[in-house]
């Protein structure tokens, strides 16, 4: 099978590589994913798929060290990646994956210089987050739960939408919170964000009154509820069904639940971000709050409210219907 069938099959297939399917020469890609510890758990996993696929690539060319990486073999495989229909952006996040891991190669001297260098695909374009509106976010924080819910899957819930909406959190933020980390007398919650930066970020009245019932009913409900087949951390502030602290996909169902159309957990930081831009917070202090290392990062929520000032004026002008 030659290369180009190899990522056909792959991208078709779209399924997460196991490294250890990729058998022969060591080429250190879980050391190396090990050792980017500013990289999010999920980027993490997307990075080491790419870099499977692209040992892989590099092996079926006659490129079965790393230390024989060159330009001409990262040029054949970019060209691959779009012959295959893939995306700019997502060859991008390829190559992102790949120039990282070339630099952890030379850190450790198995390549010389970086073959990566001045290697570019062009301007990509941005493309803008989805931002739910106020009402549709009133609208989630305030759906009615199953009947047959518990009471303290109710108050989790309550809490970890008000959290995500009202507080701007990653999905992976929420997740790793411990009890400890929310102080509902000053009404803020420590973050642990990208990089091991950590961040103080306040809370609404409303995020404040729904952790207090979980954390004073709800979460010693659900620890009583499971009883002996609790295995979740004793720190952990949210748990999931089986008594594990709560991941990502959890926090996914919470919303699905909730929605009458699936919700991207991410869609309430970007609301959040949005909706304090339109209400007139600086743009320096939506930075802070949500944990971005480059105001660039932030800059694009001003793109999003172009757009909805844009939407609003054709909506609403008597000459622009």
């Amino acid at each position: 099978m030659t290369a180009l069938e190899i990522l056909f099959e792959l991208f078709a297939k779209a399924i997460p590589l196991d490294l250890e399917y990729y058998q022969g020469v060591s080429w250190d890609i879980e050391e190396y994913i090990w050792s980017a510890v500013r990289l999010s758990d999920g980027t993490k996993e997307l990075y080491a798929s790419d870099l499977a696929a692209f040992s892989a690539f590099c092996r079926d060319n006659g490129v079965d060290e790393p230390n024989r990486i060159d330009r001409m073999v990262l040029k054949g495989y970019v060209s691959a990646l779009i012959l295959g229909g893939n995306s700019r952006r997502t060859v991008a996040r390829k190559l992102s994956a790949i120039r990282g891991y070339i630099k952890f190669l030379i850190k450790h001297g198995e390549l010389a210089e970086d073959p990566s260098l001045g290697l570019a695909l062009g301007r990509i374009e941005k493309k803008l987050p989805k931002v739910l509106s106020r009402y549709d976010a009133d609208a989630l924080m305030t759906a009615k739960i199953r009947s047959n819910s518990a009471d303290y899957i109710i108050y989790r819930d309550n809490s970890i939408c008000e959290l995500l909406y009202g507080s701007g959190l990653r999905v992976s933020e929420l997740a790793n919170l411990d009890v400890d980390d929310v102080d509902l007398e000053a009404a803020s919650v420590r973050v642990m964000g990208k990089g091991q930066k950590q961040r103080i970020v306040p809370m609404n009245a409303s995020c404040v009154d729904a952790l207090r019932t979980y954390l004073e009913s709800g979460r010693g409900q659900m620890i009583a509820a499971f009883g002996s087949k609790f295995g979740g951390s004793s720190t952990a502030l949210f748990y999931n069904k089986v008594g594990l602290r709560i991941g990502t996909r959890d926090i996914r169902r919470v919303l699905d639940a909730r929605s009458a159309t699936p919700v991207n957990p991410h869609a309430l930081r970007h609301s959040f971000a949005t909706h304090l831009l339109d209400g007139g917070a600086d743009l320096r202090v939506i930075q802070e709050l949500l944990g971005h290392a480059r105001i660039t990062s932030t800059q694009v929520y001003t793109n999003v409210s172009k757009e909805r000032l844009l939407e609003v004026h054709s909506q609403t002008h008597p000459r622009g219907k």
